[in-house]
């Protein structure tokens, strides 16, 4: 009925790029590891002079182009782009001849180009009567380096950013080995890349978490050096790699993510999140414990995380001889997003070497009770590895790399079902009172009473009435939350109570979240970056701090509601929350959890709302999309959360079945950074590949939930796609921005609630029709024909190339009920 076996694809590592403190190429770096140096030395690039710690693992040198690209690209953009060139020129990858749609990007980031975001800042906050520079916003979103390498390279298949804080690199790879994996690629290019920022080093001062000397993790324990850098790994099927011959590095065996659910910022004392990630890990491989020849800690420094990790690894070894274990950030400092991907290389090279890479800045005379690999490097055979990544917010990742392939991995086929939403939006909160206002042709379009727009020309805007929030959200822990943080509790917790679920301890580890957002939380990045800029960095806030990361408000939520299951967040901008409905029904699909809450949040800050009004993409009035002469987007605030879980889960507990996730698919165009295909033909594939997935032809979709927005590039990008897939007449294109504004990640999610409603009545919400409608679309828009009973598309577009689109079908218990008889 709704379980069979697959066999999956073995996932083969072919290249690997570094660049960091230790310098720059795989080589070089991993001679500087063996031999024990350290590339942590005083700051130069960043004035610290007010902070406790002077010292963390720079870049020397950083070029502000790429030959790949045209004009100057950021700092963390060119750090990726170096990595990449050397990683995909180790792996011998072919030119020619593999569809571009089967090779993809994953990349983890923390802070991206937050650097090229405070300049703007830090210029609109001095005014005068030069504006603050616009071309600095292109550099600022954290996709940026995941949209320069789709364009360098011209891979076109699934692209993510993933900002789970200092858990991104190693979620990135354990993304990407999905991919491949279930099939949706041939080949990816996975990892991380983050910079040393003021705000972080301040941030971080804050919490008296810095080490004022070169750190020293699991000896001293005294604090962290932060580090920028990047490492790129490229990851294959096994069987295309051993096709076309290609030298096979290691192997990635399994990978497990899970959630502490305990604070903010400190980990869990007793490790269990921890532990819990590292056995997944190895189930997932089909190993144990006494299967690990080393483990590459987390090994910040910091005495909360080396305490918790090593109780963590203790309990994995319990009754066993303890893997060696040691820290590469006691080399690099500690590199944020790109951490992970980081020391999933070292392991990588440790595995081909047989050499276990050491702790460095111990104090060989003061013993620390276990094997973390004092000073120097030496030689031992390796087979199995584990590489361990935690986070801020509870979040915790672990790879498990292997010198060989394990046997052929086989994946469980559970059906992933929607069970509940819950939408916070404009127009109310509330699936019922959301739909509701939806038929009645409300709009939450109109001038902005919340939020100062002054400086903007535009003064529209789709706000959200955060009282109303509140009334979701225990009045205690409210007083923590930022805006977002506000938005994505609430509709947590909505969704919940509309899918009839209680979390009970006992299931809280079969039950996660995957977050997604397109600019994360604005206005704490904001408050933290004006102070920075007015009184010092010194000043820093210790309470904001940890709400700046962009996982804060899925920590939050979890540690709220007590979910201790996969967690993972998504932010590649306005794709972020469909990519992480499709992420977390895989994770339900293949047994990973039982059930997973899909949530995006966007917030409406003055400086958003500006800062796109001054790239010239806001309307001065009500939103036109499929218009040929398109005004420009109003931008919303909202968050949705939806329910999704296996159909043996929803069955046995009695739920009401809304929808079935069928199928989807991510695509990039390869096009120009910032910019989109006006041929939408990579927008098409996106079509066509979710439909693939799904096991449906186009002609069983009876709707498509668009993601035109007003913005003459993608409205015409998306009507040109449409038109690639189906004939004029015989489907219905609706779209939602008139109705809830332009919500970046979170539109596709509303529009996924509305679906619900679609599929089960055949009712859809029928835009506005612009008087000069975009030739051709006028049929689509065309809502007379009835829509029910079919399967309904939900897409999502993000500027910079990436599409994301997902296909949702009915439920029908009769049908099922009779095909099993």
């Amino acid at each position: 009925m709704s379980f069979s076996d697959r066999r999956l694809e073995g996932v083969a590592i072919t290249g690997i790029g570094l660049s960091c403190a230790l310098g720059d190429g795989a080589q070089q770096v991993w001679r500087g590891i063996r031999a024990g140096e350290s590339g942590i030395a005083r700051t130069q690039r960043l004035d610290v002079s007010a902070l406790s710690c002077q010292y963390a693992g720079e870049v020397s040198a950083v070029p502000a182009a790429h030959p790949r690209l045209r004009g100057r690209t950021d700092r963390a953009t060119s750090l990726a782009l170096t990595a990449a060139d050397e990683a995909v020129a180790a792996a011998r990858l072919p030119e020619d001849g593999i569809d571009p749609y089967r090779m993809g990007v994953a990349v983890g980031t923390s802070v991206g180009g937050l650097d090229r975001g405070e300049r703007f800042h830090w210029e609109l906050l001095r005014g005068g009567p030069e504006a603050p520079r616009a071309d600095l916003l292109f550099h600022y979103p954290l996709y940026t380096s995941a949209d320069a390498l789709s364009v360098a390279f011209q891979f076109k298949g699934p692209k993510v950013v993933i900002s789970n804080a200092c858990a991104a690199g190693s979620n990135s790879i354990g993304f990407a080995a999905d991919a491949i994996r279930e099939g949706r690629a041939d080949v990816m290019i996975a990892g991380g890349v983050d910079v040393l920022d003021i705000l972080s080093l301040a941030g971080f001062d804050s919490l008296n978490a810095l080490d004022p000397e070169p750190c020293a993790p699991y000896s001293r324990s005294t604090g962290l050096n932060l580090g920028e850098g990047a490492a790129i790994l490229v990851l294959e099927s096994e069987s295309f790699a051993r096709r076309r011959g290609a030298d096979i590095l290691s192997h990635v065996l399994g990978y497990a993510l899970t959630s502490d659910a305990y604070h903010a910022t400190a980990p869990d004392p007793a490790g269990a999140g921890a532990g819990r990630a590292m056995r997944a890990g190895l189930a997932q491989a089909g190993l144990g414990p006494a299967q690990v020849d080393y483990v590459n800690g987390h090994g910040t420094g910091t005495p909360t995380n080396d305490s918790a990790e090593t109780k963590a690894v203790d309990a994995l070894f319990q009754g066993l001889r303890a893997a060696p274990m040691s820290s590469t950030k006691s080399q690099v400092g500690h590199m944020l997003g790109a951490a992970g991907a980081m020391e999933a290389a070292t392991c990588v090279m440790a595995l081909r070497d047989g050499v276990l890479p050491p702790t460095v800045n111990v104090d060989e005379g003061a013993s620390t009770g276990r094997d973390i690999v004092p000073n120097r490097s030496r030689p031992q055979e390796l087979n199995v590895v584990v590489s361990n990544s935690f986070a801020f917010g509870g979040n915790n990742c672990s790879l498990v790399l292997g010198r060989g392939p394990a046997e052929p991995p086989r994946g469980a086929a559970h059906r992933v079902v929607i069970t509940g939403a819950g939408p916070v939006t404009s127009i109310g909160s509330g699936r019922q009172v959301f739909l509701d206002a939806l038929r009645a042709g409300r709009s939450g379009v109109g001038p902005a009473r919340r939020t100062d727009l002054s400086r903007s020309r535009s003064s529209l805007a789709a706000e959200v009435d955060t009282a109303d929030c509140r009334r979701h959200v225990d009045r205690a822990y409210a007083r923590r939350l930022d805006q977002i943080g506000l938005l994505t509790l609430a509709a947590s917790r909505l969704a919940l109570d509309d899918a009839g679920l209680r979390i009970t301890k006992a299931e809280s580890e079969r039950i996660g979240m995957v977050f997604g957002t397109f600019s994360g939380p604005v206005e704490t990045v904001e408050a933290l970056s004006e102070t920075i800029g007015t009184q010092g960095p010194d000043r820093v806030n210790p309470r904001l701090f940890p709400n700046s990361v962009m996982n804060a408000a899925a920590g939050h939520a979890c540690l709220a509601l007590q979910l201790r299951g996969p967690l993972s967040t998504l932010a590649t901008g306005c794709a972020a929350g469909l990519s992480g409905l499709g992420y977390a029904a895989d994770l339900i699909r293949r047994g990973e959890a039982d059930v997973m809450l899909a949530v995006s949040a966007d917030e409406l800050t003055p400086l958003l709302h500006y800062g796109f009004d001054r790239v010239g993409l806001l309307a001065q009035d009500s939103p036109r999309p499929y218009s040929a002469d398109p005004t420009g987007a109003v931008l919303g605030a909202g968050s949705t959360a939806l329910v999704v879980e296996s159909l043996e889960h929803a069955l046995a507990r009695g739920a009401t079945i809304l929808a079935e996730v069928k199928g989807h698919a991510l695509t990039g165009d390869g096009y120009r950074v910032a910019g989109n295909d006006p041929s939408g033909t990579a927008w098409a594939e996106s079509f066509r590949r979710a439909l693939a997935d799904a096991g449906m032809p186009s002609s069983a979709v009876g709707t498509v939930f668009g993601d035109a927005r007003g913005s003459a590039a993608i409205d015409r990008a998306e009507a040109s796609a449409v038109a690639q897939v189906w004939a004029p007449g015989t489907v219905r294109l609706t779209n939602l921005s008139p109705f809830t504004g332009h919500v970046p990640s979170t539109s596709a999610l509303m529009a996924a609630v509305c679906a619900t409603e679609t599929l089960r009545t055949g009712w859809s919400p029928e835009p506005p029709t612009a008087p000069d409608v975009l030739d051709g679309v006028g049929a689509y828009l065309d809502h007379r024909e009835p829509g029910g009973g079919r399967a309904v598309v939900l897409t999502a577009a993000n500027w910079g190339g990436t599409y994301a689109s997902l296909v949702l079908a009915p439920w029908d218990a009769d049908a099922e009920t009779a095909e099993a008889a």
